[in-house]
């Protein structure tokens, strides 16, 4: 069998060095389309290291000075109570489980604070996430430690005045703050002010700063609202109960005028996260819906094209299959000769395929994902993939022709022919 089917791809040169061409363009072009969906599919599945399900953000504003309400704030300090008094108010409302002040840290806000920071002699890649927050920001967003700390332990551990600090905060080539044995009690600085440190209380989670986001914008530090950074906290959020969460910001509208006007504040607005995140990601969605149409379009045509090949070339053969019933041969030994040709010049093919997705990866034309553009598992898996693919598209193409040639009698096939 193995003798035939060699002699036979050899016979048959010059047509198969076009199909292995052929295959070869087709396999490039799948794994690049199996690459993206691979990116995408991994990106999705990802932990955001948040949850906004059941949040909401008020949006606070202060009466004009015109207003015969207006009172002319005389210190910071009075902005600070108001504020406090305000979140207090919010607190104790029997829908919220919990409510929060901060600043450039809720999710999907478009604004952030940031910067370099040191620890010992390492310094962090770039452009780091600084989020200064209350302790219950923590209880509202559901962020969660490394060590399986809950969202009540760090707000805790922040409310001592320790920062808490993501796990992958170093460069990729420095080791996890986790695995810096002690890492809690060491202390960091931002910028090159080194006088100004703090102490690392916890290890979180690595927070996204949206959905697809990657790389350096999930490494954050989360440091404590002070109280002179109450006065220009905006960012007002709160958790409300699953079991009480229907018209939540209805009803918050409705009561804010009598309960939660204080001094010259008052709710200008209430915004579900559910809105806040389809208003942030619709260009994203969008985008990833163009993608996936035109990665579809060309799975099609790839599909039909590689059917119809091995479909065309396969019917040619009805002569040659009927000559091999004749002469003895079973139907599995001519499947088996038939398949392992397709499958064989596939074979051939791979190898020469994935050099080129190589250097595809290497020169940084294909997806990038988690700070590189090529990995080897990420590489093997979609050569994998785009390999069975193709392997199936080919015994379709080959089996159902063939299929229907065994059940035409020989004397007819050779007659037709």
């Amino acid at each position: 069998m193995n003798q035939k089917l060699f002699k036979q791809i050899r016979n048959e040169w010059r047509s198969n060095l076009w199909l292995c061409l052929e295959l070869l363009i087709v396999s490039v072009v799948l794994w690049y389309i199996v690459d993206y969906f691979y990116v995408s599919k991994t990106l999705y599945s990802r932990p955001l290291g948040f949850d906004v399900e059941h949040c909401y953000l008020i949006h606070l504003n202060e009466v004009n000075d015109k207003s015969p309400d207006f009172k002319a704030y005389e210190s910071n300090e009075q902005i600070v109570a108001d504020k406090k008094e305000l979140l207090m108010r919010l607190q104790r409302r029997p829908e919220v489980e919990a409510a929060s002040l901060s600043v450039n840290a809720y999710p999907y806000n478009g604004s952030n604070s940031g910067g370099e920071f040191t620890l010992d002699t390492l310094k962090t890649s770039g452009y780091t996430i600084r989020r200064i927050i209350s302790p219950d920001f923590l209880r509202v967003f559901r962020y969660t430690g490394v060590n399986d700390e809950t969202p009540e332990q760090l707000a805790e551990i922040l409310s001592r005045g320790k920062a808490l600090v993501s796990d992958n905060l170093m460069n990729y080539d420095h080791p996890e703050i986790t695995s810096m044995q002690p890492y809690t009690g060491r202390r960091m600085y931002m910028y090159q002010d080194s006088t100004n440190t703090f102490e690392i209380g916890a290890a979180i989670k690595p927070v996204l700063y949206f959905d697809y986001m990657q790389g350096q914008m999930n490494r954050s530090v989360v440091q404590l609202l002070t109280e002179n950074e109450y006065g220009w906290a905006d960012e007002l959020c709160v958790r409300v109960r699953e079991n009480m969460d229907n018209d939540f910001a209805e009803k918050l509208m409705a009561d804010s005028e009598k309960q939660l006007r204080v001094g010259n504040m008052y709710v200008a607005d209430v915004s579900s996260f559910a809105d806040i995140r389809d208003n942030v990601m619709r260009s994203e969605h969008q985008k990833d819906r163009n993608y996936i149409t035109c990665m579809a379009f060309l799975l099609v045509n790839i599909f039909l094209g590689l059917l119809g090949t091995f479909w065309f070339r396969t019917q040619q053969r009805t002569a040659d299959i009927a000559i091999r019933k004749v002469s003895g041969a079973s139907g599995s030994n001519i499947f088996a000769l038939l398949l392992g040709e397709g499958l064989i010049l596939l074979s051939v093919v791979t190898p020469i395929a994935l050099i080129i997705d190589i250097n595809i990866a290497h020169n940084e034309l294909n997806f990038y994902l988690a700070g590189d553009y090529l990995t080897w598992p990420r590489m093997l898996f979609c050569g994998l993939v785009s390999y069975a693919a193709m392997a199936v598209m080919i015994c379709l193409g080959i089996a159902i022709p063939a299929w229907r040639a065994m059940h035409i009698a020989p004397a007819e096939a050779l007659r037709d022919e």
